[in-house]
Protein backbone atom coordinates (compact mmCIF):
# COMPACT_ATOMS: atom_id res chain seq x y z
CA UNK A 1 0.00 0.00 0.00
CA UNK A 2 2.77 2.48 0.98
CA UNK A 3 6.26 1.88 -0.37
CA UNK A 4 9.07 4.09 0.91
CA UNK A 5 12.35 3.56 -0.91
CA UNK A 6 15.66 5.10 0.19
CA UNK A 7 14.23 8.45 1.31
CA UNK A 8 16.78 11.06 2.37
CA UNK A 9 15.95 14.52 3.72
CA UNK A 10 18.30 17.17 5.05
CA UNK A 11 17.51 20.40 6.87
CA UNK A 12 20.16 22.97 7.80
CA UNK A 13 22.55 21.32 10.27
CA UNK A 14 20.52 18.10 10.52
CA UNK A 15 19.90 14.91 8.55
CA UNK A 16 16.21 14.23 9.19
CA UNK A 17 15.92 11.05 7.10
CA UNK A 18 18.94 8.95 6.19
CA UNK A 19 18.21 6.34 3.51
CA UNK A 20 14.89 5.18 4.99
CA UNK A 21 13.00 2.31 3.36
CA UNK A 22 9.73 0.92 4.68
CA UNK A 23 6.82 -1.07 3.26
CA UNK A 24 3.40 -0.68 4.86
CA UNK A 25 0.69 -3.17 3.96
CA UNK A 26 -3.11 -2.77 3.86
CA UNK A 27 -4.80 -2.78 7.30
CA UNK A 28 -1.50 -2.55 9.17
CA UNK A 29 -1.18 -0.26 12.18
CA UNK A 30 2.35 1.11 12.24
CA UNK A 31 3.59 3.01 15.29
CA UNK A 32 6.67 5.17 14.73
CA UNK A 33 8.50 5.74 18.00
CA UNK A 34 11.85 7.18 19.00
CA UNK A 35 13.43 10.21 20.65
CA UNK A 36 12.55 13.74 19.61
CA UNK A 37 14.32 14.74 16.42
CA UNK A 38 14.69 11.16 15.19
CA UNK A 39 12.83 11.76 11.91
CA UNK A 40 9.43 10.27 12.76
CA UNK A 41 7.29 13.29 11.89
CA UNK A 42 9.38 14.10 8.82
CA UNK A 43 8.77 10.57 7.54
CA UNK A 44 5.05 10.83 8.21
CA UNK A 45 4.81 14.23 6.50
CA UNK A 46 6.74 12.87 3.53
CA UNK A 47 4.10 10.19 2.98
CA UNK A 48 1.51 12.96 2.61
CA UNK A 49 3.78 15.15 0.48
CA UNK A 50 4.04 17.86 3.15
CA UNK A 51 7.81 17.33 3.09
CA UNK A 52 9.77 16.66 -0.09
CA UNK A 53 12.64 14.22 0.14
CA UNK A 54 16.02 15.13 -1.35
CA UNK A 55 16.20 11.67 -2.88
CA UNK A 56 14.29 8.40 -2.91
CA UNK A 57 10.64 7.68 -3.72
CA UNK A 58 7.33 7.11 -1.97
CA UNK A 59 4.34 5.48 -3.65
CA UNK A 60 0.82 5.08 -2.27
CA UNK A 61 -1.23 2.40 -4.00
CA UNK A 62 1.18 2.62 -6.92
CA UNK A 63 0.89 6.42 -7.25
CA UNK A 64 4.09 8.42 -6.85
CA UNK A 65 4.04 11.03 -4.09
CA UNK A 66 5.19 14.08 -6.05
CA UNK A 67 4.26 17.43 -4.47
CA UNK A 68 5.06 19.14 -7.80
CA UNK A 69 2.18 17.27 -9.46
CA UNK A 70 -0.90 18.93 -8.02
CA UNK A 71 -3.39 16.58 -9.69
CA UNK A 72 -1.54 13.50 -8.49
CA UNK A 73 -1.30 14.82 -4.93
CA UNK A 74 -5.01 15.64 -4.88
CA UNK A 75 -5.74 12.04 -5.89
CA UNK A 76 -3.49 10.66 -3.15
CA UNK A 77 -4.66 13.01 -0.39
CA UNK A 78 -8.35 12.30 -0.95
CA UNK A 79 -7.57 8.73 0.16
CA UNK A 80 -5.50 9.79 3.14
CA UNK A 81 -6.50 11.43 6.42
CA UNK A 82 -3.95 13.41 8.43
CA UNK A 83 -4.40 14.28 12.11
CA UNK A 84 -1.96 16.92 13.37
CA UNK A 85 -0.66 17.71 16.85
CA UNK A 86 -2.51 21.02 16.98
CA UNK A 87 -5.84 19.98 15.45
CA UNK A 88 -5.79 22.35 12.39
CA UNK A 89 -9.53 23.01 12.65
CA UNK A 90 -11.14 26.20 11.35
CA UNK A 91 -12.07 28.20 14.48
CA UNK A 92 -14.62 30.41 12.66
CA UNK A 93 -16.67 27.33 11.71
CA UNK A 94 -18.82 25.02 13.78
CA UNK A 95 -17.82 21.41 14.39
CA UNK A 96 -20.23 20.20 11.71
CA UNK A 97 -19.08 22.82 9.18
CA UNK A 98 -15.50 21.70 9.70
CA UNK A 99 -16.53 18.13 8.94
CA UNK A 100 -18.59 18.95 5.83
CA UNK A 101 -16.00 21.15 4.13
CA UNK A 102 -13.73 18.48 2.63
CA UNK A 103 -16.31 15.91 1.49
CA UNK A 104 -18.65 18.54 0.00
CA UNK A 105 -16.18 21.02 -1.50
CA UNK A 106 -13.32 18.68 -2.48
CA UNK A 107 -15.04 15.34 -3.09
CA UNK A 108 -18.27 16.97 -4.38
CA UNK A 109 -20.46 14.62 -2.36
CA UNK A 110 -24.07 15.26 -1.44
CA UNK A 111 -24.22 17.65 1.53
CA UNK A 112 -27.14 15.97 3.30
CA UNK A 113 -25.60 12.51 2.93
CA UNK A 114 -22.29 13.75 4.35
CA UNK A 115 -24.11 15.53 7.17
CA UNK A 116 -25.74 12.30 8.30
CA UNK A 117 -22.41 10.47 8.18
CA UNK A 118 -20.76 13.29 10.12
CA UNK A 119 -23.40 13.23 12.84
CA UNK A 120 -23.03 9.46 13.13
CA UNK A 121 -19.26 9.84 13.52
CA UNK A 122 -19.69 12.55 16.13
CA UNK A 123 -22.07 10.31 18.04
CA UNK A 124 -19.52 7.53 17.90
CA UNK A 125 -16.95 9.71 19.67
CA UNK A 126 -19.46 11.22 22.10
CA UNK A 127 -19.64 14.68 20.54
CA UNK A 128 -22.93 14.75 18.64
CA UNK A 129 -24.30 17.41 20.98
CA UNK A 130 -21.34 19.64 20.01
CA UNK A 131 -22.13 19.58 16.26
CA UNK A 132 -23.29 23.21 16.10
CA UNK A 133 -20.73 24.66 18.50
CA UNK A 134 -17.73 26.64 17.32
CA UNK A 135 -14.53 24.68 17.78
CA UNK A 136 -12.85 27.37 19.87
CA UNK A 137 -15.31 26.50 22.66
CA UNK A 138 -14.12 22.89 22.82
CA UNK A 139 -11.48 21.38 25.09
CA UNK A 140 -8.23 20.12 23.57
CA UNK A 141 -9.37 16.51 23.77
CA UNK A 142 -12.67 17.37 22.09
CA UNK A 143 -10.89 19.27 19.32
CA UNK A 144 -8.63 16.32 18.61
CA UNK A 145 -11.59 13.92 18.49
CA UNK A 146 -13.26 16.28 16.02
CA UNK A 147 -10.05 16.37 13.96
CA UNK A 148 -10.05 12.57 13.81
CA UNK A 149 -13.66 12.21 12.72
CA UNK A 150 -13.25 15.11 10.28
CA UNK A 151 -10.55 13.06 8.57
CA UNK A 152 -12.79 9.97 8.65
CA UNK A 153 -15.55 11.94 6.88
CA UNK A 154 -13.36 11.82 3.77
CA UNK A 155 -13.55 7.99 3.86
CA UNK A 156 -9.77 7.59 3.71
CA UNK A 157 -7.98 4.31 3.09
CA UNK A 158 -5.05 5.49 5.21
CA UNK A 159 -4.92 7.55 8.41
CA UNK A 160 -1.75 9.38 9.44
CA UNK A 161 -1.40 10.64 13.03
CA UNK A 162 1.41 13.00 14.03
CA UNK A 163 1.71 12.79 17.83
CA UNK A 164 -2.03 13.36 18.25
CA UNK A 165 -1.88 13.57 22.05
CA UNK A 166 1.31 15.61 22.52
CA UNK A 167 -0.51 18.97 22.73
CA UNK A 168 -3.10 17.72 25.24
CA UNK A 169 -3.30 17.96 28.99
CA UNK A 170 -2.70 14.53 30.57
CA UNK A 171 -6.34 14.00 31.55
CA UNK A 172 -7.42 14.52 27.92
CA UNK A 173 -5.00 11.99 26.44
CA UNK A 174 -7.11 8.95 27.32
CA UNK A 175 -10.24 10.15 25.52
CA UNK A 176 -8.31 10.61 22.27
CA UNK A 177 -6.45 7.30 22.59
CA UNK A 178 -9.78 5.54 23.24
CA UNK A 179 -11.11 6.87 19.92
CA UNK A 180 -7.98 5.64 18.16
CA UNK A 181 -8.29 2.24 19.82
CA UNK A 182 -11.82 1.93 18.42
CA UNK A 183 -10.61 3.09 15.01
CA UNK A 184 -7.93 0.40 15.08
CA UNK A 185 -10.71 -2.22 14.99
CA UNK A 186 -12.01 -0.92 11.64
CA UNK A 187 -9.32 -2.47 9.43
CA UNK A 188 -8.05 0.90 8.25
CA UNK A 189 -4.35 1.36 7.53
CA UNK A 190 -2.84 3.65 10.19
CA UNK A 191 0.60 5.19 10.62
CA UNK A 192 0.99 6.79 14.05
CA UNK A 193 3.84 8.87 15.45
CA UNK A 194 3.47 8.52 19.20
CA UNK A 195 5.25 8.71 22.54
CA UNK A 196 2.52 6.64 24.21
CA UNK A 197 4.31 3.33 24.66
CA UNK A 198 1.42 1.40 26.22
CA UNK A 199 -0.88 2.50 23.41
CA UNK A 200 1.68 1.43 20.78
CA UNK A 201 2.11 -1.92 22.45
CA UNK A 202 -1.65 -2.46 22.50
CA UNK A 203 -2.69 -1.47 18.97
CA UNK A 204 0.32 -1.73 16.64
CA UNK A 205 0.87 -4.44 14.07
CA UNK A 206 4.50 -3.33 13.89
CA UNK A 207 6.69 -0.96 15.86
CA UNK A 208 9.22 1.10 13.91
CA UNK A 209 11.94 2.57 16.12
CA UNK A 210 13.84 5.52 14.64
CA UNK A 211 16.90 7.41 15.78
CA UNK A 212 19.04 10.01 14.00
CA UNK A 213 17.01 9.71 10.80
CA UNK A 214 17.37 5.94 10.49
CA UNK A 215 15.16 2.94 11.19
CA UNK A 216 17.07 1.21 13.96
CA UNK A 217 14.67 -1.65 14.60
CA UNK A 218 11.24 -2.90 13.55
CA UNK A 219 9.27 -5.77 15.01
CA UNK A 220 5.95 -6.86 16.47
CA UNK A 221 5.06 -5.10 19.72
CA UNK A 222 5.64 -8.23 21.76
CA UNK A 223 9.12 -8.83 20.37
CA UNK A 224 10.02 -5.15 20.34
CA UNK A 225 9.16 -4.45 23.96
CA UNK A 226 10.11 -7.82 25.46
CA UNK A 227 13.09 -8.82 23.29
CA UNK A 228 14.63 -5.69 21.73
CA UNK A 229 17.53 -6.58 19.45
CA UNK A 230 19.57 -3.39 19.15
CA UNK A 231 21.52 -1.73 21.94
CA UNK A 232 20.09 1.68 21.02
CA UNK A 233 16.57 0.27 21.34
CA UNK A 234 17.36 -1.17 24.76
CA UNK A 235 18.74 2.19 25.93
CA UNK A 236 15.62 4.02 24.71
CA UNK A 237 13.18 1.57 26.32
CA UNK A 238 15.08 1.70 29.60
CA UNK A 239 14.35 5.43 29.75
CA UNK A 240 10.70 5.43 28.68
CA UNK A 241 9.25 2.30 30.31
Amino acid sequence: MINIEHICKKFPNIVALDDVSLHIYPNEIICLIGPSGSGKSTLLRSINGLEIGDSGTITVNGELVNPNDEQQMCSIRTKMGFVFQHFNLFPHMTVLENMLLGPVEVQKRDREEVKQEALALLERVGLKEKANEYVNKLSGGQKQRVAIVRALCMKPEIMLFDEPTSALDPEMVKEVLDVMRELAKDNITMVIVTHEMNFAREVASRIIFMDEGKIVEENTPEEFFVHPQQQRTKEFLAKVL
